[in-house]
């Protein structure tokens, strides 16, 4: 990226996310929480814990079989929820699931609901490629005025050079320090506690399930 454009990019960034004194400021809000998830009830005979590597595989068959996905696409609790039953159904009920769910997004989520967009989706397969892509615009996203530069981001052609500057530049880690000090701004750089992507899910239930069998097995 030229300086020029650099320079660009972080005088745009600080202007489109700065705090804004107008009486009419939105009130900014985390993402709803989804009501707790289902649980199928047990069976009469139940099954054995199936092994780790069978679990991952399960995973990982649960995905390259859904229309239209992606590695890296931003995933939801709507869009997880089956694979809890899957698990269930096939001798595993994750003791974890309800707060695993509660890390992902809610399918009505502002930001799910606009990377689902034609042009969301292009967009959110960019900085699927950045690290910590999706973490700056859940940040971005309960800053003042968040909303709109979210969709100025997805709307405009050149939107998601804004989140790449952000994330792989050492001027955009700077920024981030700055804006760290913004209203709601507070770590900018880090990361959220959000599962975004397939390969953060499969970490998370790798993690419960060893720990819940773990468990198990000092209880026999």
């Amino acid at each position: 990226m030229s300086a020029i454009r650099t320079l660009f990019c972080a005088g745009t960034i600080l202007f489109c996310l700065m705090p804004v004194h107008e009486g009419n400021a939105q009130d900014v809000k985390k993402p709803a929480a989804d009501p707790p998830p289902e649980i199928i009830p047990e069976s009469a005979e139940k099954k054995e814990v199936p092994p780790l590597d069978v679990v991952m595989q399960m995973i990982e068959e649960y995905f390259t079989d859904r229309k239209g996905y992606k590695s890296g696409d931003m995933l939801t609790r709507g869009q997880i929820k089956p694979l809890f039953r899957e698990l269930q159904q096939a001798g595993w009920s994750v003791k974890a699931e309800k707060e695993i769910l509660k890390r992902l997004h809610a399918d009505t989520d502002f930001l799910a609901a606009q990377l689902s967009t034609p042009k969301g989706v292009i967009f959110m397969r960019r900085i699927a490629q950045m690290p910590g892509g999706y973490d700056r615009l859940d940040h971005i996203l309960i800053m003042p005025y968040g909303k709109r530069r979210i969709r100025e981001f997805i709307n405009s052609p050149g939107g998601y050079t804004m989140i790449e500057y952000m994330t792989t530049t050492k001027g955009g880690k700077n920024l981030g320090n700055y804006l760290s000090k913004a209203q709601n701004g507070q770590g900018f750089n880090k990361p959220t506690p959000y599962i975004y992507t397939q390969t953060e899910l499969t970490a998370a239930l790798k993690q419960a399930y060893e720990k819940e069998n773990a468990k198990s097995k000092r209880n026999r």
